[in-house]
């Protein structure tokens, strides 16, 4: 149950961060600051990345427990 609430947070990351960085893309006539602008991406395409590969992680982990309580039957 903990894997899944963390996969959760997970997903709710790559989403918020994906929304900052297609506004950005999309809209960035709106954006004031253009000098903060590629951090700002930065900082949100890491975000998205790191929480992606924290997906798969939890991903392989629910998987191998999943293979250890079959082969224990």
């Amino acid at each position: 149950m903990w894997l899944l609430a963390l996969r959760k947070l997970y997903e709710a990351e790559v989403a918020e961060a994906t929304a900052i960085i297609d506004t950005f893309l999309q809209k960035s006539v709106g954006v004031a600051d253009h000098d903060s602008f590629m951090k700002t991406l930065k900082e949100n395409f890491d975000k998205m990345i790191h929480a992606k590969s924290a997906i798969t992680e939890l991903d392989k982990l629910s998987e191998q427990s999943l293979k250890e309580k079959k082969d224990k039957k």
